[in-house]
């Protein structure tokens, strides 16, 4: 099976803004990023992230076992980050979101 790149491209949206995450590796780490505040600045977003590798840990969490990429995205509706402390992962299948919220998870 063939795993995919930037696996939550088009699902990460930010908080604030509204607008999609994009994808940026920073010192070996895959982050998602506002793409708002990473094209215009401060004055039109926060700098919203969380790593790829923190999302996908999360979801493996919930079905107690790894899923691969293509399985994740056929599974994850969209994640809404507020901070990489402050997220909520939807399923496609209606299932309760995952609730992340400081030290607090939800599964």
């Amino acid at each position: 099976m063939i795993e995919l790149n930037n696996i939550f491209s088009r699902l990460c949206k930010c908080k604030f803004c509204g607008k999609n995450m994009k994808y940026k590796n920073e010192r070996n780490i895959g982050k998602y990023i506002c793409s708002t505040y990473d094209n215009y600045g401060k004055n039109y977003c926060k700098r919203t992230h969380v790593s790829e590798d923190f999302l996908k840990s999360l979801i493996f969490r919930r079905f107690q076992r790894e899923l691969s990429d293509q399985e994740i995205r056929e599974i994850v509706d969209y994640v809404e980050v507020e901070d990489s402390l402050l997220l909520e992962i939807h399923f496609k299948n209606g299932d309760e979101p995952i609730l992340l919220k400081g030290k607090f998870i939800q599964f």
